[in-house]
C-alpha cells in the first residue's frame, strides 16, 4: 500500500515519513528501526503523544538517504535484487533503509521500506524476465520470442553475452508484456494463506504452461497435482505446534522434454500462531497415554497417511460426517492437552461431535484405507480422498466398512461410540493433508482446493 505524496520534504537531512492516519509516534520508530526518543528529539516533538496525519517526520539513522519513505510487500517469488530493480534503489540503499544484514532471508509478506521515485516511473522491473531453453543461445532465445538479442541482459546487470546459462532469467527490456516477479512462461504463484498459520491447510496453485513443478516447504515435500484450470496444486497441512518464525519455501520449474531445471528460487515464508486454548482432561486410561502405546500408533497411522494417490476423488466442500449437533462441538481442533494433569505435550488433532450410537457419514468419495481396532484410537476408519488427502473417524461403536473398500458421500460408515482415549461417547473427526492433520472445519465452510 503506496504512502499518499505530501508537500514541504525537508533536503539534506534524511528521509521523512508522513504521517498516516492511526499512527503512533511508537509504531512509526518501530517500523522503521529508531527509537521513539530519537525519533522525538531529532523532529522537536516535546509530546511523542501528540503527532497528527500529514505531519512531517525526518527519519534519524539514515544520512545521505533522501525522499519521502513508504511501505510495500514483499510478493511471494520476489528477491532482494529483483525488489531493489523495482523500487529503483541500489542494493544498499535497500538494505540500509530495512536494515536487512540477510538478503536471503527476505519473506514473502514482509513489509519493505522503500522511497518514492523520483523519475516519476511506475514500480515495476524494467522488463519481462524469460527464460531460455536448455541448450538455447542468447540469439536463438532472441528468435523465438521475435526480439533483438540485443535487449536481453543478466538480471544482474552486464553487457550482452551469446551464451545462456540454465536456471538463470534475462531480462527482456523490450518486451511488451507486464513485467512479473517470474520468468515466463511461469505465469503465477499464489499461496493461501499467507502468512502461514499453525493447524491450516496451505494451498500452493501454480501456472506455468509446459513445466512441471516441485518443492518443499521446511521438510515436508510439496505434492503438485493438475488442476481443471491448468495450474498445478498442492494442499499442505502445517502442523499445529510447528514453531512460529520462518519457514523455507522451494519451489523448481521442471523442463518436461529435458527433465532439466529451468528455474528455482528458495523464500521464507511467515508462520504465525494459530491462537489455540489449552485443556485439562482427567480420568482418561493409563494405557492409552503411555508412550510405548501412543508411538507405534501414531508412526503406523502417519506412515499410511504419507502416500499420495494422483487422482482427486472429492468436489467442493466436504459434508459434516454427522447430522447432529453441528454447530456445537465437544472439542475442537489444535486445543493443547494434558491428560490427567500432565504436560501439555500434545494437542487435538480434530473435531469431536457429540453421539451415542449415532450414525457417521462420509464427507466425500473416497476409498478406505484402515477400518480396525486401535488402543488410542479406539475404532478407527481412515478414508483416502485423493491429492494427499485423508479424513479420519475415531472411538466408534461399530465400523460399517472394510479396507479397500469405496464410499461414497453420505454413506454411512459406522456408528459413535466411545472406544479408544475418551472421556465419554463421541466421534472424532480428523482431515489430514500432505501428512499433517489439518483443522477439518474449514474443508465444510470454504473447501479445498
Amino acid at each position: 500500500m503506496t504512502i499518499p505524496s505530501a508537500s514541504g520534504l525537508a533536503q539534506g537531512e534524511g528521509p521523512v515519513y508522513i504521517v498516516q492516519p492511526g499512527d503512533t509516534l511508537s509504531q512509526i520508530a518501530r517500523r522503521l528501526g529508531a527509537s521513539v526518543e530519537d525519533l522525538a528529539a531529532r523532529n522537536g516533538i516535546a509530546d511523542p503523544s501528540r503527532i497528527t496525519p500529514g505531519m512531517e517526520l525526518i527519519i534519524p539513522g539514515f544520512e545521505g538517504v533522501e525522499g519521502r519513505l513508504r511501505f510495500e510487500e514483499v510478493q511471494v517469488g520476489e528477491l532482494f535484487e529483483m525488489a531493489a530493480m523495482e523500487f529503483g534503489l541500489d542494493a544498499d540503499t535497500l538494505a540500509r533503509l530495512n536494515r536487512i544484514s540477510r538478503p536471503d532471508a527476505l519473506y514473502a509478506g514482509q513489509t519493505l521500506v522503500v522511497l518514492e521515485r523520483e523519475d516519476g516511473q511506475a514500480d515495476s522491473l524494467p522488463g519481462r524476465m524469460v527464460l531460455p531453453k536448455p541448450g538455447e543461445t542468447s540469439l536463438e532465445l532472441a528468435a523465438r520470442l521475435g526480439r533483438s538479442p540485443w535487449g536481453f541482459m543478466p538480471m544482474g546487470g552486464g553487457p550482452f553475452e551469446r551464451w545462456t546459462i540454465v536456471g538463470e532469467p534475462l531480462l527482456d527490456a523490450a518486451s511488451a508484456d507486464a513485467a512479473a516477479v517470474f520468468p515466463a512462461p511461469i505465469q503465477d504463484v499464489a499461496i493461501r494463506p499467507l502468512p502461514l498459520v499453525q493447524g491450516l491447510t496451505t494451498v500452493f496453485r501454480v501456472q506455468a504452461p509446459g513445466l512441471l513443478v516441485e518443492g518443499e516447504l521446511g521438510e515436508r515435500v510439496l505434492a503438485f497435482f493438475p488442476d481443471d484450470d491448468g495450474s498445478f496444486v498442492s494442499l499442505q497441512g502445517v502442523h499445529a505446534m510447528a514453531e512460529p518464525g520462518l519457514v523455507p519455501l522451494s519451489l523448481r520449474f521442471i523442463d518436461t522434454a529435458s527433465g532439466e531445471i529451468l528455474y528455482a528460487f528458495r523464500q521464507p515464508l511467515l508462520l504465525e500462531e494459530g491462537g489455540y486454548p489449552f485443556r485439562v482432561l482427567n480420568g482418561v486410561p493409563p494405557e492409552t497415554i503411555d508412550l510405548d502405546v501412543i508411538e507405534p500408533e501414531e508412526a503406523l497411522i502417519s506412515d499410511l497417511l504419507a502416500k499420495v494417490t494422483p487422482e482427486k476423488y472429492w468436489q467442493g466442500p466436504f459434508d459434516y460426517p454427522s447430522r447432529y449437533y453441528t454447530e456445537e462441538f465437544v472439542a475442537l481442533f489444535g486445543t493443547r492437552r494434558s491428560y490427567n494433569n500432565g504436560a501439555y505435550l500434545s494437542y487435538h488433532a480434530g473435531v469431536d461431535f457429540y453421539g451415542r450410537d449415532t450414525p457417521i457419514y462420509a464427507p466425500a468419495n473416497g476409498r478406505v484405507v484402515f477400518a480396525g481396532p486401535l488402543t488410542v484410537r479406539g475404532n478407527a476408519t481412515y478414508i483416502d480422498h485423493g491429492w494427499g488427502v485423508y479424513s479420519g473417524y475415531l472411538h466408534q461403536a461399530e465400523i460399517y466398512v472394510s479396507e479397500g473398500e469405496w464410499v461414497e458421500r453420505g454413506q454411512v460408515i459406522g456408528k459413535v461410540g466411545g472406544t479408544g482415549r475418551v472421556t465419554g461417547p463421541h466421534l472424532h473427526w480428523e482431515i489430514w493433508a500432505g501428512g499433517v492433520p489439518v483443522e477439518p472445519l474449514s474443508w465444510v465452510q470454504a473447501g479445498y482446493p
